[in-house]
């Protein structure tokens, strides 16, 4: 007798969900990131920055903070719009490799894969200027995401879920 239901296919394993998550979590905050950019699009950010500073009990006349408020003022609203472009292509492309990877998809775990290696040379030079634990923690867990997205690319499909 032939089974009329095909068996459903194999689910990822877990650890590739969490990293799925983890992406999906990055594009959310993001997409949320982008909205508060273009929320201040017709804004005066010097006035803004120096307003939200003293609101938190940061002097406004000290040395960096100066700096940052000075940034700040040079960024225009044309700059505004592009960060605002860019940060929604890093939000799209996140979500989608958080899909891409909670499906188990070859073509996600290639891009993380990818996607990995690429920041791991800016976070390097980052900690060799900046070393906190935090930094090497995040460099550590980068290497091993990688490393097993790597593992499992290596792998057949036909028997990744098995069992």
């Amino acid at each position: 007798m032939i089974n009329p239901r095909p068996s459903p296919p194999p689910r990822p394993p877990l650890t590739l969900r969490w990293i799925a998550l983890f992406e999906a979590i990055k594009g959310l905050l993001a997409l949320a990131g982008n909205c508060g950019i273009i929320s201040l699009r017709h804004t005066d950010l010097h006035a803004a920055t120096d307003a939200f500073l003293i609101r938190h009990g940061v002097d406004p006349e000290r040395h960096y903070t100066r700096l940052f408020i000075e940034s700040v003022a040079r960024a225009t609203h044309h700059h505004v719009g592009e960060l605002a472009a860019l940060g929604f292509a890093y939000a799209l492309i996140r979500l989608a490799e958080g899909y891409g990877l909670w499906q188990g998809k070859p073509w996600a775990e290639w891009f993380a894969v990818i996607s990995v290696g690429l920041y791991l040379p800016l976070e390097i030079q980052h900690f060799a200027h900046h070393a906190t634990f935090l930094n090497a923690a995040l460099i550590c867990l980068n290497l091993v995401v990688m490393l097993y997205l790597a593992k499992l690319l290596k792998q057949q499909r036909p028997a990744r879920w098995v069992g």
